[in-house]
């Protein structure tokens, strides 16, 4: 009789032992159910252009596509516990690996600051005026000209609402982002797992300033999946939409592994320096 089953459990004399097997049972029930595989259809409209998009979630990896075969797009795959992404580009067989990227609506954990810590400087000469810094005292010496930093972006806010509905079939809470006179609204769900904006291409050192190419960090920084998002002008004129047509929980296949590495017959670049 193994210790566990429902005859162990009315058998067993000794109680608290039998309460802990049931605790734990419990436990592995509740977080297999929480665990969500399968694939999420969706779609975002922006300039009158539609892109189809499939999310398919295996144990701890995602695959973002595009399914519109009209052109050959990069496909995202992503290290769901370190955040590690694998861009695949058809057009030419080549993949390339990314290290988990730091949004600045995303801080890393640990981190405090991007910018470079400042050299010491020793202080000026007695007799020089005010403002005025020392000269290199080398003939010749050239002057180094201190590094260009970026100037820091609008913080965007993640807003609960307090309102509530249900997109198929899951229970969602409206946010909102306001930014520059737009106002991003939010339709999210906590049953499915965080969501992660699609990439055509390596982000950039010093990430977008336009908040469709923003929102995705703050959602999955919060652990939330988006139903429904419109973002609109204060004259309520929609400009960006993106929206969960299908959710389909699936246990995948052995065979489906493919889908989550690089096809062996593309060659590995390296990671933009930018």
């Amino acid at each position: 009789m193994e210790p566990g089953s429902s005859a162990w459990l009315r058998l067993s004399p000794n109680p608290l032992k039998r309460a802990a097997v049931l605790a734990v049972g419990l436990f592995c029930l509740a977080l297999s159910a929480t665990a969500f595989e399968g694939r999420i259809r969706a779609v975002t409209v922006q300039g009158g252009q539609t892109l189809p998009l499939l999310y398919t979630f295996a144990t701890n990896l995602l695959r973002i596509e595009v399914t519109d075969t009209n052109r050959p797009n990069a496909v995202n795959i992503l290290a769901l516990e370190s955040g590690a992404m694998t861009l695949l580009f058809p057009h030419n067989r080549s993949f390339v690996r990314l290290p988990p990227h730091k949004s600045d609506d995303v801080p890393a954990r640990g981190a405090t600051s991007d910018l470079p810590a400042m050299p010491n400087r020793p202080p000026p000469p007695a007799g020089l005026p005010p403002g005025i810094s020392p000269q290199p005292q080398a003939a010749g010496a050239a002057m180094s000209a201190p590094p260009m930093m970026p100037m820091p972006r609008e913080a965007l806010e993640l807003k609960a609402t307090g309102q509530k509905t249900n997109l198929l079939g899951y229970a969602c809470e409206q946010f909102e982002v306001k930014q520059r006179g737009e106002v991003l609204e939010i339709w999210a769900t906590s049953a499915l797992p965080a969501f992660y904006g699609y990439q055509r291409n390596q982000p950039h050192r010093f990430g977008p300033d336009m908040i469709e190419e923003r929102w995705a960090g703050l959602l999955t920084a919060r652990k939330l999946f988006p139903l429904r998002a419109s973002l609109r002008f204060e004259n309520g004129q929609e400009r960006f939409r993106f929206e969960v047509l299908a959710v389909t929980p699936q246990k995948l296949k052995p065979e489906d592994a493919r889908l989550f590495l690089p096809p062996a017959d593309y060659f590995e670049t390296r990671p933009l320096p930018f």
